[in-house]
């Protein structure tokens, strides 16, 4: 810190500091030795295929205020960093970035794809990496891991063993997500919904009319459901109605479900268990049979619209309906269309063989470990929704079919040869025992038979193995990291991912270590513009987090996204509000850099009295402001309340300690007073230090290296947190 500078300039000290912090295992649990209490975190995995966002960063300076924190009460910290593959996120990013070289994902083949693509995702986890320093992260990166390493996919292949062997894990014939463009199945979160103008099409179905949004799925009925509290249907419950369609007369069983939703349309619907998620379900309960007309492209195969899009097939069906005089009418309606995440195409809800988990039992464990208060959620409201999601989820799709990411661990005794006789007919011979094997190594024979075996060629969800991070990142639940810092003190991520992510961590935690995998769940909110809008580099309201971080530093924009913020609540981030934490941060400067000088050219033995002088006066101004301030500060830190506790260190520092406190001393110009001065500047620094990390460190070193503090501790987040005195 150079006091001829009048005003703080991060971009001179802050990559500076960064070194310095670097150049020692400072972030490292073992540089202090003696202390037994262990706070961990594995931090979020960002998707190792393009730049972090403002999400990640807000994400990251939680968990490093955390960290710094439970550092300066003496705890051993360990932050796990890391970087996810995301199979189908990354696969999609690829792809795109192979075309612009006018190169096609197939005519690479499966093993050079597989290359590149990793030679990809390493270059953007590395740039990701010294993107998660800027903001200060304080982690171990000496412990980081990549969802493809080798050991953590060991984990994560025993685990696909065990759940087999446990008969958890199952192949079978279900309804999934599955986008025609990708070709692959997918998970919820990989989908999103765009509210767009649609029809609703009244069709006759004998003597009732029914309201669809997909007439062109009419010739896989099964059924007509109708919700069993409707009077006006009641009677028609267990009976069997003849109807006209395409493609001539039938009759369709009237069924009863709660999932009919009594006020859209004319409150009956059409079962169509091939094509729709609720009527698969409808179909399970009432032993329905199951008919598909679309296939993995996207179109149909009913033979008079075969080959046909969706949505070509739409409006070719309606014709033939109208024909037939079966339409009653036509309405317009906003409709919410499920689409594909990453290349927004439609997802059809397809009937396909996938690889499964059973996840009734996990999630009754995942419930009672919450219920039992083995684990809390903060805030407190989100328990509610938790419980819910458990209590309603299906059975777990877990296999992807793509090229990038792990290689579901299954092989299938090929045994078979094929024959051609003298007149061209072709027969095949089943030489092998058709045995499937699960292995966690890579096999070439049958163990059962001997014979040749071939792999399945789909990959593991990325959910699969992102739900064992908390132990697969530590090598795996025979590690010694495992057994020191598991389970971890906290996971910190966005509410967004609460069911997608964190639930699932809890049931495969419980599952495979018998313990929840965290004692503590926080839940940050997003990222707005001004206006109140979700950020989206499409809608071109999005925010640079290092174009913040070079316009105005780092620890404004870290106090930007967290200060005045709750739990789990959506915060405003604009150029203006980054702008005034800026001034903020000068202040802090400043107002240090006065103190400072009146210290400065001390001797020697006035700095020693100083040193030995740390504390309030008798007569302070400042003694009882500042010991409730500590009070407030440390307890919310311990409830979580960080939001609370960044806007009142700001208000306290700003409008107490420098606008009343400072000017009142100024004038006063004895020891003990400086010393006062020291003291409580000090203690602001402590109490600032996590949230501001950069600016305080600065200010630490500097007055460290004039011998007035009683701390030998080479950087402050090692140095003890304030107590009332």
């Amino acid at each position: 810190m150079d006091t001829k500078d009048t005003s703080y300039n991060p971009q001179k000290y802050e990559s500076e500091i960064l070194k310095f912090w670097e150049s020692k295992p400072y972030f490292k649990p073992e540089y202090k030795k003696g202390r037994k209490k262990t706070f961990t975190i594995t931090l979020p995995p960002p998707n190792a295929n393009a730049n972090l966002h403002v999400g990640h960063m807000t994400g990251y300076t939680y968990q490093d205020i955390m960290g710094r924190y439970h550092r300066m009460i003496g705890d051993r910290v360990l932050l796990i960093p890391g970087k996810d593959h995301a199979s189908i996120q990354t696969e999609v990013v690829f792809e795109k970035f192979l075309e612009k070289q006018g190169i096609k994902k197939r005519e690479l083949g499966r093993e050079e794809f597989y290359k590149r693509c990793l030679e990809f995702t390493i270059n953007n986890a590395n740039n990701a990496r010294e993107q998660e320093k800027s903001i200060g992260l304080s982690a171990d990166f000496s412990r980081e891991k990549f969802t493809l390493d080798t050991d953590l996919t060991q984990t994560v292949y025993d685990t696909f063993k065990e759940m087999y062997e446990d008969n958890l894990i199952y192949r079978g014939k279900r309804i999934i997500n599955y986008c025609p463009r990708c070709h692959t199945a997918l998970a919820d979160i990989d989908t999103e919904y765009k509210e767009e103008i649609s029809s609703l099409y009244y069709i006759k179905y004998g003597e009732l009319v029914i309201a669809t949004t997909r007439p062109e799925t009419v010739m896989a009925d099964v059924a007509i459901a109708v919700n069993p509290k409707d009077k006006r249907y009641k009677h028609l419950i267990g009976k069997t109605i003849e109807i006209e369609s395409i493609g001539g007369r039938k009759l369709l069983p009237v069924v009863a479900s709660t999932k009919v939703d009594v006020k859209f349309g004319t409150g009956v619907l059409k079962v169509t268990p091939g094509h729709s998620k609720d009527d698969f379900e409808i179909a399970m309960e009432n032993n329905l049979p199951i008919i598909s007309i679309i296939d993995n492209n996207g179109r149909m195969t009913y033979e008079k619209y075969k080959g046909m899009k969706v949505k070509e097939a739409r409006e070719a069906t309606v014709k033939d309906l109208q024909a037939l005089g079966l339409i009653t009418k036509i309405e317009e309606i906003v409709h919410n269309t499920q689409i594909c995440e990453r290349c927004n195409s439609i997802i059809e809800p397809l009937i396909s063989y996938q690889w499964f988990i059973k996840t009734q039992d996990l999630a009754r464990k995942a419930i009672e470990a919450l219920e039992q208060e083995k684990f809390s959620i903060h805030p407190k409201r989100q328990e509610k929704n938790y419980i819910r999601w458990l209590e309603n989820l299906e059975d777990w799709c877990i296999s992807r079919q793509l090229w990038w990411g792990q290689p579901i661990p299954v092989y299938y005794c090929e045994g078979k040869v094929t024959e051609i006789n003298k007149n061209g007919d072709i027969t095949e011979k089943v030489l092998g025992c058709g045995e499937i094997t699960v292995s966690t190594v890579k096999i070439t024979k049958c163990p059962k038979c001997g014979r040749k075996v071939v792999q399945d060629t789909d990959i593991l969800d990325t959910w699969f193995s992102s739900s064992q991070w908390p132990y697969s990142c530590m090598g795996g639940i025979q590690s010694k990291d495992f057994k020191e810092f598991y389970p971890t003190n906290v996971m910190e991520t966005g509410r967004d991912i609460l069911f997608f992510w964190v639930a699932r961590m809890v049931m495969m935690g419980i599952y495979k270590t018998g313990k929840v995998p965290f004692h503590d769940v926080y839940l940050h909110g997003l990222a707005l513009d001004r206006e109140g809008k979700k950020q989206s580099k499409s809608k071109g309201n999005g925010i640079d987090p290092q174009e913040i971080i070079s316009k105005y530093g780092t620890d404004a924009l870290r106090l930007s996204l967290i200060s005045g913020n709750a739990p789990d609540q959506d915060f405003k981030l604009f150029d203006e509000k980054v702008r005034g934490f800026r001034n903020f941060i000068n202040k802090v400067y400043n107002s240090s850099r006065y103190i400072i000088l009146q210290i400065e050219n001390l001797d020697e033995k006035d700095k020693k009295y100083i040193r030995e002088n740390l504390k309030f006066t008798k007569e302070s101004l400042i003694k009882s402001k500042m010991n409730k301030h500590i009070e407030d500060i440390s307890k919310k830190m311990k409830l979580f309340e960080f939001g609370k506790a960044a806007f009142n260190i700001e208000q306290f520092y700003h409008h107490y300690y420098c606008d009343i406190y400072i000017e009142k001393t100024k004038g006063i110009s004895n020891l003990e007073i400086k010393a006062e001065l020291v003291f409580t500047l000090y203690q602001n620094l402590k109490l600032m230090h996590p949230f501001i990390p950069f600016i305080t460190e600065l200010i630490y070193r500097k007055l460290n290296g004039l011998n007035v503090l009683e701390t030998q501790e080479e950087v402050l987040m090692y140095c003890e947190y304030p107590i009332i005195t």
